[in-house]
């Protein structure tokens, strides 16, 4: 799609929680993942009662992806033609700046974001970002690299969706990623590709309960950080573990968030007799994606008085094998093991702001019918459908009747839901 006015630049999306390729912000309602030609194809044919349960698609746009001589890695864009330049105006987003040294490490850096304050913690390492995002965007910005190596003077280019941001307006985002359905590979897959996950699918949760954790962080009042759990992590879950994993999602860590649970159980019940009417439909390898805002509650109380608007980090940096950043005598910011000082006038930190006002998809105040209601507790999208499949898309295998394997997880879902509450006081 054409691009409208001067380029933009992106910054990474720091509460990515599951998939393999990088997220970015181009605003703090929008959120840009990689081209994928039959997931384009899929949001552009989702019939009109699936898109309050999908994100809403906003276009595409060619990213140029370039190094300067400090070795910067910046990622510019030009929105679609109708893309709103208030947003721009108000996006309250720095020029991100990504270094990419060839030893593995990574530096992302935001000129004008306010200081650290976010702590996340995933089951082996503490980190100030969600370390799945970091790997994320380490393992992409290797790749790269070594395109810009090979050809220094000419920038790369991709190409990557524009979809709602679906943490927008949350003081501390908990995000759930949740993979569901009894198969996990599409109808194109190779023979070794379907051997490969359906032994995944038998040998995890997939394969009992039709769910399998493909990532998560919760915020912890109490502790005042993040707990993260990445996908490897839900490989190894047994089906009690994945029950005390969604226990602790639902928890801020002094109590079970039981309002977010009853505004769960409400939507998938909606979900599931939606689904159960869309013949043809296969979500393979697709995933539910669970938001709540663990700065706020039901009764108005907020947990953690610190909460922002913004979820600020320090210096975005991993090094694979390195201990936990050090301070900097020269700056109060948090800076690399590295005896590099520094670059002067920049503040090390990273900011994704979530102050915009909520555009595409269901706009707060206004109920699945039309009627008033206030904003949701909760919110429960589909997302990624790479995979996906329904009648009327070419190439596609068609299939009769609705997904079974994926309504089978939303009914395991909808009962491990109903006893966390059942047992909660």
């Amino acid at each position: 799609m054409a691009g409208g006015g001067a380029p933009l630049g992106l910054e990474p999306f720091i509460h990515q929680v599951g998939g393999h390729s990088p997220l970015f912000c181009l605003d703090p309602v929008t959120v840009c993942k990689p081209w994928e030609e039959r997931e384009h194809t899929f949001y552009s044919t989702l019939p009109a009662a699936l898109r309050a349960f999908t994100p809403a698609y906003r276009g595409d746009m060619q990213v140029d992806i370039t190094e300067d001589v400090e070795g910067y890695i910046t990622l510019r864009g030009s929105p679609p033609g109708d893309y709103t330049r208030r947003q721009a105006a108000e996006r309250g987003l720095g020029q991100p700046k990504m270094r990419l040294k060839r030893c593995g490490s990574i530096e992302i850096e935001s000129e004008g974001a306010a200081g650290g304050d976010g702590v996340f913690q995933d089951e082996r390492v503490k980190e100030e970002v969600n370390p799945w995002a970091l790997k994320c965007h380490r393992d992409n910005l290797k790749k790269v690299g070594i395109h810009l190596t090979s050809t220094p003077r000419l920038p790369t280019c991709q190409r990557y969706m524009l979809l709602e941001n679906l943490t927008t307006g949350h003081t501390r985002p908990c995000v759930l990623d949740l993979k569901v359905g009894t198969r996990q590979h599409g109808d194109s897959a190779s023979a070794s590709k379907r051997q490969s996950k359906s032994a995944k699918v038998a040998t995890t949760t997939s394969g009992s309960l039709g769910l399998r954790l493909g990532g998560m962080q919760v915020y912890q009042a109490n502790l005042g950080r993040y707990i993260c759990r990445s996908k490897t992590y839900g490989r190894s879950l047994t089906t009690a573990g994945l029950r005390s994993a969604l226990r602790q999602f639902f928890s801020d860590g002094i109590s079970i968030r039981s309002d977010v649970l009853r505004g769960l159980l409400r939507r998938l019940g909606q979900l599931r007799e939606l689904l159960q009417g869309l013949d043809s439909y296969r979500f393979y390898t697709s995933s539910l994606l669970v938001t709540y805002d663990g700065g706020a509650r039901e009764d108005g109380a907020h947990p953690d008085p610190l909460s922002r608007n913004s979820l600020s980090t320090g210096s975005l940096s991993l090094l694979a094998g390195a201990p936990a950043p050090r301070r900097c005598r020269h700056t109060s910011a948090h800076c690399l093991t590295s005896p590099s000082p520094p670059q002067s006038g920049r503040k090390r930190s990273l900011s994704c702001n979530q102050t915009g006002v909520v555009e595409g998809g269901r706009e707060e105040g206004a109920g699945w019918g039309g009627e008033a209601l206030p904003p949701p507790c909760v919110d429960v999208r589909l997302i990624d459908f790479a995979h996906s499949t329904h009648r009327g898309l070419q190439g596609g295998v068609e299939h009769r009747g609705p997904d079974t394997g994926f309504l089978f997880g939303l009914e395991s879902l909808t009962g491990i839901l109903r006893e966390i509450l059942d047992t909660t006081h």
